[in-house]
């Protein structure tokens, strides 16, 4: 019951936040000075095709009642349509959110394998040269524009060795010859459940660069903070009684430290997931990536408030889910935590 009561107050809380966040996107996206119909209509617009497309989209109605009727259509499952490429913005986000969640889940899983054991290790290894090196990758990790990392790896993988493909999710000789069958939109997930091998070796190939681009601002932020809790329960009494028993230094190191170290990891390595959402903009942007960043980059050009409004309500979303979501592991991992 304990868990259940925190959880239904934290949806209720969602709640709010949600319509507090549609209202201020609503409003915004209204007032700034642009013309939807305009766009809607296409280049060199009639008068009367700009009423027409006016009136068909509701815009000639008072700001409240259009809010009204948005809401009413979110409420049914209407994302609304976009008005650049007149398409259902659902089945845009069917294609678009796919690939950047595969794009984010890798570069979270590379910022797990490498910086969390830089993290212990470093932590362990206080004021060695292993320790002031790791340091001074996690600073440069989170100090180091994104945008200056993608090009610098396009040049050296791409131009210099040729080791690695400029950008795109997968080749056009595999798409021509050997596509890959879509279920959930995410290639590499997609290439296993069908069995296709070689559109698996094709996706993984495309996701390195961008997936260790985007991983160096968490990788950075893992090894910091595992570093810094590996001090403090390295100095802890159990510690030193593991030791006295005789256990392992690698078992103390990565099952009874890491218990406790890890916790304040997982909490911000759940937020880097939320902000990587939007935060591979320019990722995507840079490696051709159609994903969610590119398609809101799209949609600020073109001023295109339907899907911006969408886009932003899709990642408070999942900022609102992965707090929860990193509530209730803190809670289950650390008995001092309470749920209230």
């Amino acid at each position: 019951m304990r868990w259940l009561g925190y959880v239904v107050r934290r949806l209720l809380m969602a709640v709010l936040v949600l319509v507090s966040v549609s209202i201020v996107t609503f409003v915004i996206a209204r007032v700034i000075p642009s013309d939807p119909a305009a766009a809607w209509v296409g280049p060199h617009p009639t008068p009367a095709q700009i009423a027409k497309a006016r009136e068909e989209l509701a815009l000639d109605r008072p700001l409240y009642e259009q809010y009204l009727r948005y809401v009413t259509a979110l409420l049914r499952g209407d994302f609304g349509t976009s008005v650049k490429s007149h398409q259902p913005i659902s089945r845009d986000l069917r294609n678009y959110l796919p690939a950047t969640m595969e794009l984010v889940l890798a570069a979270m899983l590379v910022a797990v394998v490498v910086g969390v054991p830089l993290g212990v290790l470093s932590g362990a290894r206080k004021g060695s040269l292993f320790d002031h090196l790791t340091r001074l990758a996690s600073v440069a990790g989170v100090s180091v524009p994104t945008f200056w990392l993608a090009l610098l790896l396009q040049l050296l993988f791409f131009a210099k060795l040729r080791l690695l493909p400029l950008g795109s999710r997968i080749s056009n000789e595999l798409a021509l010859y050997n596509p890959i069958r879509q279920i959930t939109g995410m290639y590499t997930l997609d290439s296993i459940l069908t069995g296709n091998w070689a559109g698996l070796r094709d996706t993984l190939v495309h996701l390195i660069l961008p997936a260790l681009t985007l991983a160096t601002y968490p990788i950075g932020l893992a090894i910091r903070m595992t570093r810094s809790t590996m001090l403090e329960v390295l100095s802890e009494r159990y510690i030193l009684a593991a030791r006295a028993a005789g256990i392992s230094e690698r078992a103390i190191l990565f099952v009874l430290a890491l218990k406790n170290a890890i916790i304040p990891t997982i909490t911000v390595l759940g937020l880097s997931f939320v902000y990587s959402l939007t935060g591979a903009m320019l990722v995507e942007v840079i490696f051709s990536w159609p994903g969610l960043g590119t398609y809101l980059t799209d949609a600020v050009l073109n001023i295109d408030f339907p899907v911006i409004v969408t886009v932003t309500l899709v990642v408070t979303v999942f900022y609102v889910v992965v707090n929860l979501i990193l509530d209730l592991v803190q809670a289950a991992l650390d008995p001092r935590v309470t749920l209230r």
